[in-house]
């Protein structure tokens, strides 16, 4: 009889114990799971938001410097000699090294998804990494989805945190140039660096992670005691 007792005491230690060890299990589980869900939210977010700030007011600088006709005229014959070209590429330059923005440009539709540059404010003519000369074409098939919503929805639009192992992150703000019946003309677009910006945030991140670990170490601790007083009350 005192075995049988003895014998069920320590099977029902033996199950607190499990349920508590589950619990606990469930509890760090659960902390560490929702804590990396908010912090790549937080990341996209608050990058989304710092970039759009920087780009949205870039791009309205580069729209009033833009002349409707005279660019759709320069988007067809995508002639460098242009009166219109030099001096507007000098004041998108101005304006991309003044917001600190990385890249600059405008572009007309030739087919599909195939553009061609017109006006590069990125960079002066010379620096052949950066710049696009007037009339170079370029695939967006494989660009960011916002393209094709700021052609199709007529409005601006801001893309999606890009990763590059040359540029680090960007995001790019899209613009459509219109004529003065609505239709498209051409695309403005402006790259902000987010690399700055998604340094700070992680580094906000890491000091919450921090406080979620001492959080953690605390309950490992009351878990502990727990365990103790456990093996006490079935002693």
């Amino acid at each position: 009889m005192e075995l049988d007792k003895i014998e069920e005491r320590e099977k029902n230690r033996s199950s607190f114990r499990f349920q508590l060890t589950l619990f606990f299990i469930f509890f760090f589980v659960s902390i560490f799971a929702v804590f990396i869900i908010t912090s790549v939210l937080q990341v996209n977010a608050v990058t989304r938001y710092v970039c759009s700030r920087l780009g949205l007011p870039i791009i309205d600088r580069a729209m009033s410097v833009l002349d409707v006709d005279a660019f759709e005229a320069l988007g067809r014959s995508l002639d460098q000699n242009d009166p219109y070209y030099e001096p507007t590429r000098k004041k998108l330059l101005e304006i991309k090294e003044n917001s600190g923005c990385r890249y600059l440009y405008t572009m007309v539709q030739e087919a599909g998804t195939v553009f061609r540059y017109v006006i590069d404010g990125s960079a002066p003519p010379d620096d052949t990494e950066s710049f696009s000369p007037i009339g170079s074409t370029e695939d967006l098939a494989e660009w960011d989805t916002a393209v094709l919503d700021a052609i199709n929805t007529k409005t601006v639009q801001l893309g999606s945190i890009h990763q590059s192992g040359k540029w680090g992150a960007t995001m790019s703000v899209y613009a459509p140039i219109l004529k003065q019946n609505g239709d498209f003309a051409g695309l403005a677009a402006c790259d902000i660096d987010a690399s700055g910006v998604i340094s700070w945030i992680r580094t906000q991140v890491i000091w919450q992670l921090g406080i979620v670990v001492l959080f953690s170490l605390a309950g490992l601790l009351a878990y502990i005691a727990i365990v103790r007083r456990t093996n006490k009350l079935f002693a």
